[in-house]
């Protein structure tokens, strides 16, 4: 993805599948490994340079890029110096856009997924709510099916 693929002035807000690294060539033809931001979605990949690193890794905590799933993303254009020039290239906002979770019913097809990771020593409540919304009565319910 490029400053190109965004509409003037406007946002785009994106959820991170994963970040692998690539072989990527620069514009002098040098080639380079480097982390690449594939999004859920029909979103093109994002080279990520040092500074859209470290936003992310701020909202994970995480200096691992296995752990930079799933992270919520707001990508902005701004114009920078690079090569000599003023360019355009994104940026990751330092705030994440509020995402909609996905409602955790007994009937939802990652049910039994839920159970048994709360079987699982060390698991917890708090890590499925960060990425579902589980009513109190569910989560009693997902509690003894784990038990």
């Amino acid at each position: 993805m490029g400053s190109h693929d965004l509409d003037e002035g406007k946002d785009l807000t994106a959820v991170i599948d994963h970040v692998e690294i690539r072989d990527v060539k620069d514009p002098q033809g040098s080639v380079s490994k480097r982390n690449v931001a594939i999004f859920k979605g029909n979103i093109k990949p994002m080279i990520l340079n040092v500074t859209n690193c470290k936003t992310i890794k701020k909202f994970t905590g995480s200096n691992y890029i296995e752990e930079w799933g799933d992270v919520p993303v707001i990508i902005y254009i701004r114009t920078v110096q690079a090569f000599g020039e003023e360019v355009e290239a994104l940026r990751i906002r330092d705030r994440q856009p509020q995402i909609q979770k996905p409602k955790l019913t007994p009937d939802h097809e990652k049910w039994p997924a839920a159970v048994d990771y709360l079987k699982k020593d060390g698991s917890t409540m708090d890590r499925i709510l960060e990425g579902w919304d589980v009513d109190p009565e569910n989560q009693s319910k997902l509690q003894e099916e784990a038990l």
